[in-house]
């Protein structure tokens, strides 16, 4: 059995066409047509519903994409173990947008210096579909917004603590942040993220009515909205940098500030099974790039002080 034709089936699954996998792996389309029917052959079973255009996968085809998976680390970590090193093969990432400009480049960074023989797929998206995502085997890990609600298999290890604040038009200040909620319009974080339900409940705890004028799950679209004058927002102190920091007005949300907690997602090992090598050392790279809890309160009160 070709590895590599394992490797398109899971890009087929993954991207949901012929087409789309063909840019994925590098070759053409023909040649996915061509490698499907050879692993069909080798598995004396039609992996695809070729009645439909495009063609899509079977039942069959569906419930053999964990098997493929398994195969795939499995050979992946032969080659590891063959070679004398630990930190190489495939990683595929999952990350919240609101990490993806701060933490995550300069931890892969930190990783790419130390395992340069590893490599790394980023995928974006929402914590809710990113751990979907990790416990059916798409994704090795993902960065996640922390919720108390985790699906059967699944660990979350905590890299981060990070204080939330609301975030002003720079002409805005003065009134308290309470004050500035309740009377700017409100540019919300989609409730659907991790960090999105974190505010929503913390608002609805103080009791805090806002006037919801917009609702978007992008920190730098929420961002440039209150710098342009258009409303206020809760956002995580780490995105409130560079040009954007000099057009707003930060103030901690909540006393004691509100704080979201972000960390690491991947399946759960077997009882007696050795770490992930990888994912350990990739948990180790975030927490040495992250700014210690305490540290970060302070600078929120020393901001509002």
């Amino acid at each position: 059995m070709n590895l590599r034709h394992l490797e398109t089936l899971l890009a087929i699954a993954e991207t949901g066409s012929f087409a789309a996998a063909a840019d994925r792996v590098g070759v053409t389309q023909s040649a996915v047509s061509m490698q499907m029917r050879a692993l069909e052959a080798v598995l004396g079973a039609e992996l695809f519903d070729r009645a439909r255009r495009p063609p899509v996968l079977s039942d069959l085809g569906r419930g053999l994409l964990g098997p493929a998976r398994a195969v795939l680390r499995s050979a992946e970590d032969l080659v590891a173990a063959a070679s004398g090193a630990t930190l190489r093969g495939r990683l595929r990432l999952g990350v919240i947008p609101t990490a993806a400009t701060g933490l995550v480049p300069d931890a892969l960074a930190l990783l790419a210096a130390r395992a340069p023989d590893l490599q790394i797929r980023i995928e974006s998206g929402l914590s809710v579909d990113l751990a979907r995502r990790v416990a059916q085997g798409v994704l090795d890990a993902a960065l996640v917004t922390e919720t108390p609600r985790l699906e059967r298999g699944l660990v979350v290890r905590p890299i981060l603590e990070e204080p939330l604040l609301v975030v002003a038009p720079r002409a805005a200040a003065g009134p308290s942040a309470r004050t500035l909620l309740r009377t700017l319009p409100f540019v919300r974080f989609n409730r659907r993220t991790g960090v999105g339900r974190v505010i929503d409940a913390a608002l609805r705890r103080d009791r805090i009515v806002v006037t919801e004028t917009m609702e978007l799950d992008s920190i730098e679209a929420i961002l440039a909205m209150v710098g342009r004058g258009l409303g206020v927002a809760v956002a995580p102190a780490g995105s409130v940098t560079g040009a954007v920091a000099v057009t707003v007005h930060c103030l901690p949300f909540g006393d004691p500030p509100v704080l979201r907690r972000v960390g690491l997602l991947e399946r759960e090992r077997p009882a007696g099974a050795d770490p992930n090598p990888v994912t350990t050392a990739l948990l180790e790279v975030f927490r040495a790039v992250v700014v210690p809890p305490a540290v970060a309160v302070q600078s929120v009160r020393d901001w509002a002080a």
